[in-house]
């Protein structure tokens, strides 16, 4: 049998992701996964990073 190659893949951020989009829209923030690049990307003001950094240190810390 000769060796072959298996896909995997790590979905766990994008989870994140989607839960913590959920928790800032309502600061006017949003963040999204991007498939592509297997990174999440901050859409809004600068003042989103550090709420979308609380919100996730708040869930880790859950």
């Amino acid at each position: 049998m000769k060796p072959f190659a298996i896909k995997k893949e790590n979905k766990n951020l994008e989870v994140v992701a989607k839960i913590t989009n959920s928790m800032v829209q309502e600061y006017g923030c949003r963040i999204k996964y991007n498939k592509e690049s297997g990174q999440v990307d901050l859409i809004g003001d600068d003042y989103c990073e550090d709420i979308v950094t609380e919100v996730v240190t708040d869930m880790m810390n859950d």
